[in-house]
């Protein structure tokens, strides 16, 4: 009961502590002095303060301006949030090996090759080559890939994934093709990089894929930038 007390008080701290929820907060502080305003507008005021009232203090005058202030902070910051959103470059792309439905077998082949996705799902910024089957990254930043592979004739998918020419992650996995049951394997990682990496896919030699257009894909995508300057 304690554990779930203070993971809720983290989560609360955290989401106040927020830019969004200071947001907020400016607009709550912002209605509740139109409040008083409003209220101090629609109540008459007794030019003569009774036995039993207290003079109101002139120190409301300065509500109004207050507001002013609060109003153009909370512009400011809106305005900063929405450029920023604004100016995010957004960098995502699915692609799979084969265009079309026809059961095909890339490999196996004598020498390490680059995996050439043909089909392009999506390619939002362009980042990704569907001729030469490399991704190179537009800005630097923090990115995830993934690619998924399907057992080819060879019996065996031998895969990497690389950071110019560096291996990340990999994928292997066996089947026996007379059985006409095609394993697959998948992988992903989050990799930081800096404009003009390049990430692609290497077939090891000996090994091969399969694919029909939607089971031996490589997909990634920008989570957000990182400026390095």
């Amino acid at each position: 009961m304690r554990s779930s007390q203070t993971s809720q008080q983290t989560f609360l701290t955290r989401f106040i502590e927020s830019p969004a929820m200071e947001s907020v907060l400016a607009v709550v502080v912002l209605l509740c002095c139109c409040v008083v305003e409003t209220q101090m507008a629609s109540e008459p005021i007794s030019p003569t303060p009774g036995p039993n009232q207290v003079p109101i203090s002139t120190s409301f005058s300065a509500v109004p301006s207050e507001v002013d202030r609060l109003l153009r902070e909370l512009t400011a910051r809106v305005e900063k949030l929405e450029s920023e959103c604004n100016g995010k470059p957004k960098v995502a792309f699915s692609t799979s090996l084969m265009v079309n439905d026809e059961h095909y077998h890339l490999g196996p082949f004598d020498e390490n090759t680059t995996v050439v996705y043909k089909k392009v799902i999506t390619n939002i910024g362009e980042a990704y080559n569907p001729d030469t089957g490399v991704f190179t990254a537009p800005v630097g930043g923090a990115y995830y890939f993934t690619f998924t592979c399907n057992v080819g004739n060879s019996g065996k998918a031998n895969a990497a994934l690389l950071k110019n020419g560096v291996k990340m992650i990999a994928v292997y996995e066996t089947a026996n093709p007379k059985s006409g049951i095609y394993h697959s394997g998948a992988n992903g990682v989050t990799l930081d990089l800096v404009e003009g990496d390049k990430i692609n896919v290497v077939l090891w030699s000996g090994s091969s894929i399969f694919d029909n257009s939607r089971i031996s894909m490589f997909s990634g995508y920008l989570l957000f930038p990182i400026n390095t300057k």
